[in-house]
């Protein structure tokens, strides 16, 4: 379990990287026309919103050794790579490359969200 939580921290870092040089690029370089800044957007909005999950997923599961919490941990890298990877796919590919991944990482944002829930009240002591 050790190595799986520093694994995932490092991935928090790296991809904590990548959303900040991603918005960079789009802010600055990217020449997407209208349909494919929205997605790129999207994507990238996500992307930022579900890094705070997974680091609050380990933060409590360093606390609390809940394996719950790094299964939240997991399902928003899931969702990230599926959800974001594939809107950021079908911009930079100027529609080329379809979405059809995006509601399987969706899918896993919201159970990642679930899974921090209840890992977190199980750690809740009266």
């Amino acid at each position: 379990m050790i190595i799986l939580t520093r694994f995932l921290w490092l991935a928090l870092g790296v991809l904590g990287f990548v959303a900040v040089a991603l918005g960079a690029y789009g802010a600055h370089a990217a020449g997407f026309d209208a349909l494919a800044r929205d997605r790129f957007e999207t994507a990238l909005l996500y992307q930022l919103v579900h890094l705070a999950g997974l680091a609050a997923a380990l933060l409590l599961a360093n606390q609390s050794k809940a394996r719950l919490a790094l299964a939240s941990a997991l399902l928003f890298i899931a969702g990230m790579l599926l959800f974001s990877g594939s809107l950021y796919a079908n911009a930079f590919s100027g529609g080329q490359i379809p979405t059809g991944l995006a509601p399987l990482g969706g899918i896993s944002f919201m159970a990642g969200w679930i899974a921090l829930g209840i890992a977190g009240a199980r750690t809740v002591r009266p």
